[in-house]
């Protein structure tokens, strides 16, 4: 005989529980998970550095780069507004706006040192910004310089202007003199006729130095007129050849009117007009405030400014790429970053999808060895073994078998079935006495019954009112016996016969009902609900319509009443309610009035065995359908008893259509 080691007894004992089978899968699971949190809490510190360099470092890096870039887009906006030489925008508050700018990106390109961008590349972008610096320095100064002149052009032009109307004034006013001379020469001689030694017929006095007054100072205006519109056309002029131009026919213009003056006969006039001339002169020729002095200064100012705006375009484009490389670099590192944390988080997803992908089979593995094939399989035949048996199948075989649990809900399984089929024997062998005893009990009880009754009948007896009394209380006893074993019988076959449905029609069937119960008529008993027949076993039906009603009329505490029966289909299943304006039954007997000998008040009071609603209760359940009581004497009078009954399935019905009452 092979003998076994204490241990390896203990340890099938242990291994043989189900609960402990699952419990090993479960910490197998949970160490290949644990496992595998330790190596994704590894990883996991990984993603955290390279998330941490990618936020702290590369994205801000890539951050200030945009803003050095964006930076870098208004400073050359300033530099276009500046090199345009825009009137309309201060040179002061552009240069404020550049060096600002530039300061920006001078602090963004320290940040960028100390995130370790590459050096090289700083040192380069800050030289250009230095050499842009300067340049629009130099190109401010020219600016500003250029709106110096453009001022003091713009200052002469208004002086010229101012001669050229005083000159206008003063030649008007002369004209306007010799214009009256020669009207006042022109009405002598046609009233009195040329004398003979006027004036006028000398040609070298008279009218003829009017006319040539008169030219003289035409020829004058006209002069300075030209005169002061090529200085106006040439201050909007930016080429030297038209200066010079310029230059030689102003001093042709100004030469002819100074010619003139001295045919002017009128001495004011002559005067005022050589000083308005002379100040034009010295406003156009002085070697330092003159008119082409500033334009000259205006030329070479343009000039210089249009050399710096052609240094500005090789810088712009210069700091362009360079801001495009420092970009580049930046997210070039960006990059770097990301791809290091995305093969980090790679990783993690690989060691948990590993960690699932085993987890998972040992899962399967423990659904199949243990859950499927040790627990769900055995629980579906042992649950088929119980159902069966509760359905009253008590031969049905339990062929689970083992130590585990299960093996012991198995065993204690057949011990319950065992104890089913005693017990089902046992009432089987109680209702076959309680019938037969009630079906021989009645014979004897009968012939007492007749005795009796033909002693009281038989009029040779001479028998004494109190043995009358006696045999009187004798045949009620009897009766009473009687009414009881019939009561029993009834309960005893209640749910023995199985009956095939048929149509029944509800409304007729409680109105034979209460003319076979209620034969005097006390009461009104009516009817409300469906009026078209119903599948149901009649007789279950008329033995639970009969009792109810029965019950209503005897526990009445009035000599008359009203009883309510209503009938409706909910869900297939028929739904009876008698109620009644009876006294109500307390709260504390509803729980008791359903078993068997119940009553509410003593048998010398209400005929009645007690059994009418334990067979209405029995015959509901043996129909699979319960009953249910609504009472409640403390709001108000009546008790409702609610039958719940399940119609007949077509396959059970009768082909008959007729409804049937009885």
């Amino acid at each position: 005989m092979v003998t076994t080691h204490p241990l390896w007894r203990l340890l099938q004992l242990f291994v043989s529980r189900i609960s402990t089978r699952l419990r090993l899968g479960l910490l197998l699971v949970a160490a290949i998970i644990g496992a595998a949190g330790l190596a994704a809490t590894a990883q996991m510190r990984s993603v955290l550095t390279s998330q941490a360099h990618l936020t702290q470092s590369a994205v801000p890096m890539l951050a200030l780069s945009q803003r050095i870039g964006r930076s870098l887009n208004g400073a050359f906006l300033l530099v276009e507004q500046l090199i345009q030489a825009d009137a309309a925008v201060s040179p002061v508050s552009l240069e404020k706006e550049l060096a600002i700018k530039i300061d920006e990106v001078f602090d963004r390109l320290d940040d960028l040192k100390d995130l370790g961008i590459a050096p090289p590349l700083v040192v380069r972008f800050e030289g250009q910004l230095q050499m842009l610096r300067r340049t629009t320095a130099a190109t401010l100064l020219s600016h500003r310089e250029m709106r110096l002149a453009d001022t003091q052009i713009a200052a002469t032009l208004d002086r010229a202007e101012q001669v050229q109307e005083q000159s206008h004034l003063i030649i008007d006013d002369l004209a306007y003199q010799l214009s009256t001379g020669t009207n006042a020469l022109l009405s002598e001689v046609v009233v009195n006729g040329p004398p003979a030694n006027s004036t006028l017929a000398k040609p070298s006095s008279g009218f003829p130095d009017i006319m040539l007054s008169t030219l003289n100072l035409n020829d004058i205006r006209l002069s300075l007129d030209a005169l002061i519109n090529i200085i106006i056309t040439q201050g909007l002029q930016d080429k030297p050849l038209l200066l010079d131009r310029a230059k030689l026919l102003v001093n042709e213009h100004l030469q002819g009117a100074i010619t003139r003056l001295p045919h002017i006969a009128d001495v004011d006039a002559r005067q005022s007009l050589a000083r308005q001339i002379a100040a034009l002169r010295d406003d156009l020729y002085d070697p330092l405030n003159g008119f082409f002095a500033h334009t000259a200064a205006r030329l070479r100012l343009r000039d210089s400014f249009r050399a710096l705006q052609a240094e500005h375009l090789p810088m712009i484009v210069e700091l362009s790429n360079l801001s495009s490389d420092l970009t580049q670099s930046t997210l070039q590192f960006v990059d770097r970053a990301t791809d290091n944390l995305s093969n980090t988080i790679h990783r993690v997803i690989w060691i948990v999808g590993l960690t699932a992908t085993f987890a998972l089979i040992a899962i399967v593995l423990i659904n199949g060895l243990v859950i499927e094939r040790q627990f769900n399989r055995r629980i579906q035949k042992l649950t088929n073994s119980v159902t069966a048996i509760a359905k009253g199948d008590l031969d049905h075989p339990i062929t689970v078998r083992g130590r585990d649990e299960l093996g012991e809900m198995a065993r204690a399984l057949l011990v319950f079935r065992r104890t089913a089929e005693e017990l089902r024997r046992s009432n089987i062998e109680l209702e076959k006495f309680a019938y037969v005893a009630a079906h021989d009990l009645r014979s004897p009880l009968r012939a007492v019954h007749e005795l009796s009754l033909w002693v009281l009948e038989d009029d040779e007896n001479a028998l004494s009112e109190e043995s009358r009394e006696y045999l009187l209380m004798a045949q009620q006893r009897i009766d009473r016996l009687n009414r009881l074993l019939n009561d029993l019988l009834d309960y005893a076959r209640a749910g023995q016969d199985y009956p095939i449905p048929e149509p029944v029609n509800i409304g007729q069937l409680v109105a034979d009902q209460a003319r076979f119960i209620d034969t005097n008529g006390r009461f009104k008993i009516t009817f409300s609900g469906i009026d078209r027949p119903i599948d149901v076993q009649l007789s279950p039906l008329q033995q639970i319509l009969g009792n109810l009603i029965s019950t209503a009329i005897k526990h009445h505490d009035r000599g008359h009443g009203t009883i309510h029966v209503n009938a409706k289909v909910v869900s297939d299943r028929l739904v009876l309610t008698v109620q009644d304006d009876g006294p109500g039954i307390e709260l504390r007997h509803q729980k008791t009035i359903f078993e068997l000998f119940q009553t509410l008040k003593s048998r010398d009071e209400v005929e009645g065995s007690g059994l009418g609603l334990a067979i209405v209760s029995k015959l509901a359940i043996h129909q699979k359908g319960k009953v249910s009581l609504i009472s409640n004497p403390d709001k108000g009078r009546g008790s409702a008893f609610v039958v719940e009954l399940p119609q007949a399935p077509p396959s059970q019905r009768r082909a008959s259509p007729f409804a049937v009452a009885a």
